[in-house]
């Protein structure tokens, strides 16, 4: 575990610090206990005059584990809360930061959601909790079985048989309790990724009457959870059982040992009562070794939750970085699959020229959205390559690549901050002056003016207090703002309402002049604008996507082919009446 610690910390040997002083505190605790010995021979002698000496042995062992210990505890609070709370949130934020997007799943949410939770909790009580008491069960029973042996090896030899006894009891009830901790995570995370859901999800659940926590996929992650904690506590039953069993049989062997010794005049009845006092501390930490057991597996298991994500692969950055000439994006012969057997594309060659509009048309699941994504880089293609300006995107660095290119997506996620602040994340130096002349193109103004606060009104969490036209012009805001060379746009009007789309479109007309954009769409009005287009086939039983017309909006419109089929039923649904 602990050489995950060197790969995870940025300081790790601050562990091993505490471990020395852990363990200084112990040993020196464990002679504390072989003093006692000495000073209740001399105490209980003839002369209680001469255990002067042997009290103050006594007390200054005492006082400088006590020292020890306290200066140890005080810094394990703050590795706990600074080396590794803070530095674990931080790697996996940076981590998430820069993995693909293909990582991302259902499920990642409540991932992420545990491992800076649950997770850096559980790593920060081993510092200050589990260490302390594991090494204080373990190194002061060693001394004071050492120190025993100074006195009557006889006694010492029975303390000396429990050690094997306890290591074949703990390998036993780390591997069974080993087995429900690595299934708590798994859990953990389907339950957090669940309830974010649910909340998410509550303007459906109320339209379709589920109220309360009726929701049957939220209730059956509770259900998992709540049989693995029980199965945990089951686990834990036996184990501790057998180790309270064995920390009263060794106990009571001692007693019995040393009670013999005394009456046969082997040692004196002040060692025994000591001895007694020492073996009585043995006891409880053998009785609660399956306590300490089950808090290292959980720690063993937070970081192997952990290292999931820290450890994911990103995509890997050019040793030495192209810089591309131009805007003009080419696929050539491009394979890419979500999953290894089953590939979207195989083959696939597009161009989108510098400085023009091309649009890509196609049914729901054929890849168009993915295209744009892996011109962005989103994920890298399985073979065959991607090129701006003549370079491929492999080859140019992430910064760079994502500096000149704008994505608008149909989701629209804004942060619960100002609209504002939200047009200023594309660009985070940009002035204010700038940021209201791109309100001002994405034509927002009339929506800010009829908002209390203007610019500066907090939009809500995801932007739950504007439209979804509104909260669309906000992303536009942020491509003006950004002003890269490059736009990729993904269905941006299909969700939206005529009078919203026609105020998207303009200012999608207004921000695509003089830049390279592709376009997924769907309506007519944005798809007859483009300089090209791009049909694709559907993505049917398991064949690749494919090119089956290319040329401009006119041609294609004339050719009678697939196109002209989309343009009359663009045409039969625009006369559509509701009476």
């Amino acid at each position: 575990m602990f050489r995950r610690f060197n790969k995870y910390f940025d300081h790790p040997e601050t562990i091993y610090l505490l471990i020395a002083g852990y363990v200084a505190a112990a040993i020196l605790q464990g002679l504390a206990f072989g003093a006692l010995i000495g000073f209740l021979r001399a105490f209980l002698g003839p002369d209680p005059s001469t255990a002067k000496s042997a009290l103050w042995v006594l007390l200054a062992l005492g006082v400088a584990a006590f020292l020890i210990q306290s200066i140890t505890t005080a810094y394990a609070n703050k590795v706990s809360s600074y080396d590794i709370c803070s530095n674990l949130t931080a790697q996996v934020g940076r981590r998430v930061s820069n993995l693909p997007l293909g990582w991302f799943d259902a499920n990642s949410v409540g991932r992420v959601t545990a491992a800076i939770s649950t997770e850096v909790d559980t790593l920060s009580h081993l510092a200050s909790i589990v260490l302390p008491q594991l090494i204080s069960a373990t190194v002061t029973p060693a001394t004071v079985m050492v120190v025993t042996f100074v006195y009557d090896w006889r006694l010492a030899l029975i303390m000396l048989a429990v050690f094997p006894v306890v290591a074949v009891l703990w390998r036993w009830a780390s591997r069974l309790l080993m087995r429900e901790h690595r299934i708590a995570p798994r859990v953990a995370a389907q339950t957090a990724a669940r309830t974010v859901e649910y909340a998410h999800l509550q303007p459906v659940l109320r339209a379709q009457g589920a109220a309360g926590t009726n929701w049957q996929p939220l209730n059956n992650a509770l259900r998992a959870e709540n049989d693995t904690v029980t199965g945990l506590m089951r686990a834990q039953a036996a184990p501790a059982v057998c180790f309270g069993v064995l920390a009263q049989a060794f106990f009571a062997a001692i007693l019995a040992a040393g009670l013999g010794l005394v009456l046969g005049g082997h040692i004196d009845t002040p060692t025994y009562v000591a001895i007694a006092v020492m073996a009585a501390r043995f006891t409880t930490p053998i009785s609660q070794s399956v306590l300490y057991a089950s808090a290292l597996q959980e720690c063993m298991v937070a970081l192997d939750a952990i290292g999931t994500i820290v450890d994911s692969p990103v995509l890997p950055e050019p040793a030495v970085p192209q810089a591309p000439q131009g805007t003009r994006i080419t696929l050539d012969d491009v394979d890419f699959g979500y999953t290894p057997n089953q590939k979207l594309f195989s083959s696939l060659s597009l161009t989108a020229p510098a400085q023009q509009i091309t649009a890509l048309v196609g049914p729901s699941g054929c890849g168009k959205s993915t295209i744009t994504k892996l011109i962005a880089r989103f994920w890298d293609v399985d073979g065959g390559s991607i090129t701006i300006g003549g370079a491929d995107v492999r080859s140019i660095g992430s910064s760079d690549l994502m500096a000149m290119t704008s994505m608008v997506f149909q989701d629209v996620y804004l942060f619960d901050t100002t609209i504002a602040e939200n047009v200023r994340l594309s660009r985070p130096e940009a002035s204010d002056e700038e940021v209201r002349d791109a309100i001002s193109k994405a034509g927002l103004d009339a929506v800010v003016a009829g908002l209390p606060d203007g610019i500066d009104t907090r939009v809500g969490e995801g932007g739950l207090k504007l439209s979804g036209g509104e909260r669309q012009r906000v992303s536009i805001a942020r491509a003006f703002l950004k002003d890269a060379p490059i736009l990729l746009l993904d269905e941006i009007t299909s969700a939206l309402d005529t009078e919203n789309e026609a105020a998207v479109t303009q200012a999608l007309a207004d921000l695509s002049h003089g830049r390279t954009v592709i376009v997924v769409a769907h309506r007519l009005s944005t798809i007859m604008n483009a300089d090209q287009v791009y049909v694709l086939s559907g993505h049917e039983n398991g064949e690749p996507t494919r090119v089956v017309e290319h040329g401009s909006p006119r041609e294609l419109a004339g050719a009678g082919g697939v196109f002209a089929s989309l343009i009359d039923d663009f045409a039969q649904t625009a006369r559509w009446r509701i009476r």
